[in-house]
């Protein structure tokens, strides 16, 4: 496939690894940091959508086109293209205009964020990977 890089279970592990990090980052940052918590929430969708492709296709995007990521998701797990696509729209408010993120905006990315990042991990569960490679996240947020 073009634009798309092969992974393996090493990959697959460390991006969830990040995806789960970036995300507790982002929800640590988010009063006080809001575009650095919004770049972060848009970094863990991306990382939860590389290891969602990986599990279910084998590879992951490597494209510099964003559609084409998303396309890629959807056809991997159906439904997850919309959050990943949220992120996306965000991302350059947040990390390369003047404008700060507003609470509503910060809220959608985190709530797409936690999606994709949740539903990783049941890719990663439901192949009979071991999730716990990642540091689990508390269930009382």
């Amino acid at each position: 496939m073009v634009g798309t890089r092969k992974c393996d279970s090493a990959v697959t592990a460390g991006r969830l690894s990040k995806a789960v990090e970036f995300l507790d980052a982002a929800e640590h940052l988010e009063d006080d940091m809001p575009n650095a918590a919004g770049d972060l929430f848009v970094d863990a969708g991306i990382a939860a959508s590389d290891v969602i492709c990986c599990v279910r296709l084998g590879v992951h995007s490597s494209s510099s086109t964003h559609s084409e990521a998303v396309t890629l998701l959807e056809t991997a797990d159906k439904g997850s293209g919309k959050h990943l696509s949220t992120l996306l729209g965000l991302k350059n408010k947040a990390a390369y205009t003047h404008q700060a993120l507003s609470t509503a905006e910060r809220k959608k990315m985190n709530r797409a964020a936690s999606h994709l990042v949740e539903a990783a991990k049941r890719a990663v569960a439901s192949a009979g990977q071991r999730p716990d490679t990642a540091k689990e996240r508390p269930t009382d947020r």
